[in-house]
């Protein structure tokens, strides 16, 4: 199980975290630690996170990247999961919607990094 439920914005605060699992033979491993959670530097960075989707995820063929709050948008850049830049978009004049071709990816997982003029979010993209 899972709480709080994930996507959820924590509150400052040192919380305790506990991560267990059990193999096939029922034997269970469990580690704990301190996450402790500090306040946003900006906004900007939280608001363009928020703003910004990535569907549909997984995609094989293509996928539309939405900007449904209008951010004025400058790139997308996509990555592999080792760093190599694979490509990337101009979104200067993208408006609230923009499909983006993936057919060339190969399947795996792949990071996409959009950056607006003071800010940067990352959302993951999976290709089947």
């Amino acid at each position: 199980s899972q709480d709080p439920a994930p996507g959820t914005l924590l509150s400052d605060g040192v919380y305790t975290v506990t991560l267990c699992s059990t193999d096939e033979y029922g034997n269970e491993g469990c580690c704990t630690f301190e996450l402790t959670v500090e306040s946003i530097l900006g906004a900007t960075d939280n608001e363009l996170n928020t703003a910004i989707g990535l569907y549909p995820n997984p995609a094989s063929e293509q996928v539309t990247l939405a900007n449904g709050s209008n951010i004025l948008l400058d790139r997308a850049a996509i990555y592999d999961v080792n760093g190599r830049l694979i490509n990337t978009i101009d979104l200067t004049n993208m408006g609230s919607e923009m499909v983006i071709d993936i057919s060339q990816l190969s399947s795996g997982v792949y990071i996409v990094q959009i950056s607006a003029e003071n800010s940067t979010t990352v959302k993951r993209l999976i290709k089947e």
